[in-house]
């Protein structure tokens, strides 16, 4: 039987990807000529899209997981 993982544990994850994912943004903007950082800051954007689309059609709560603000104004 798989085990099965808690709403906690997600935020968790959710969490440190976000961190990652704020830092990447920011190191990104600092140097725009850099394609490593802008592609680094875009691949956790989308990743973090695919995860509220996800947690969206399972009716999780995004602000439960630390989904609910405006990726794209924050990431991008």
């Amino acid at each position: 039987m798989a085990d099965k993982i808690s709403i906690e544990g997600i935020a968790y994850i959710v969490e440190r990807i976000v961190e990652r994912a704020r830092e990447a943004a920011v190191e990104s903007r600092g140097d725009r000529k850099d394609s490593f950082k802008d592609g680094r800051a875009l691949a956790y954007y989308e990743v973090l899209d695919i995860l509220r689309t996800e947690l969206s059609v399972r009716e999780i709560s995004l602000e439960k997981i630390g989904l609910s603000f405006d990726l794209e104004r924050e990431l991008l």
